[in-house]
């Protein structure tokens, strides 16, 4: 399994950061967390194309989660007419704003595209991957996702409530030991406030995701406080880390 940041940064691009975007790799398939930015460049820059896209997970609704979700949805429709990712949206709302831009753009979303909406509980299995969605309480219908593969489990918290994220959402989704990588976003709180739910059941490794230069500080104390016990990373696009 290999994870590559296509975008790290927090709701504003910053000059070495775009917004959040991951690859999931495993096996030869290969899947989108989220789609802030057009994942198409990298995509190609990387000897991809959208076809090799099995399926897409959004978080939340918030542009910096979804704004390269036109772009794809539109080049899907008019050149990669072969590619068919089964994209999860948290509301199919989305669905009608694409079509209505899609039709503007290049004569409309391409009726074989296939979008589900969002629901807590498990949520997809196509054999290699197995995701489970968990309610978040940063927006109406915000969701981080547990990923199972190839024997591990992986953690992407989404975005969580300003303040006390950490202690009320992340403590609800660590509740056992064994997470191999915890991807933890920090825009919008101290990362310290991590640091209770992360010594009750600490994962094999955490990585701090989405995180805002305010709270910089902060990450580099909950890194130095909790390693080696915890390996601890800040990510950066075109990190790559391999489970």
């Amino acid at each position: 399994m290999k994870i590559t940041f296509f975008g790290s940064s927090h709701g504003v691009p910053e000059p070495n950061r775009s917004c959040s975007c991951a690859l999931l790799e495993v096996s030869e398939r290969k899947y989108l967390i989220d789609i802030g930015m057009d994942p198409v460049p990298e995509l190609i820059r990387r000897g991809m194309t959208p076809k090799d896209i099995t399926a897409v997970f959004i978080t939340h609704a918030h542009g910096d989660h979804t704004n390269g979700l036109v772009p794809f949805a539109d080049i899907c429709s008019w050149y990669f007419k072969e590619a068919d990712p089964l994209i999860f949206v948290p509301e199919l709302r989305i669905v009608d704003a694409l079509k209505s831009w899609t039709k503007i753009t290049c004569g409309g979303l391409r009726e074989s595209l296939r979008f589900r909406e969002v629901h807590e509980g498990a949520l997809y299995d196509d054999g290699t991957v197995q995701v489970t969605a968990l309610a978040t309480r940063h927006t109406e219908n915000a969701y981080a996702y547990m990923i199972r593969a190839e024997g591990k489990r992986v953690l992407f918290t989404g975005d969580m409530k300003g303040g006390d994220g950490p202690t009320a959402d992340f403590a609800r989704f660590v509740t056992e030991d064994g997470i191999d990588l915890a991807v933890a976003e920090c825009a919008h709180f101290d990362a310290m406030q991590y640091l209770e739910p992360l010594r009750a059941h600490p994962p094999k490794r955490l990585c701090i995701n989405h995180y805002s230069r305010r709270y910089l500080e902060s990450c580099c104390r909950l890194k130095s406080t909790v390693e080696p016990d915890i390996p601890t990373l800040l990510a950066t696009d075109g990190l790559e880390i391999r489970l």
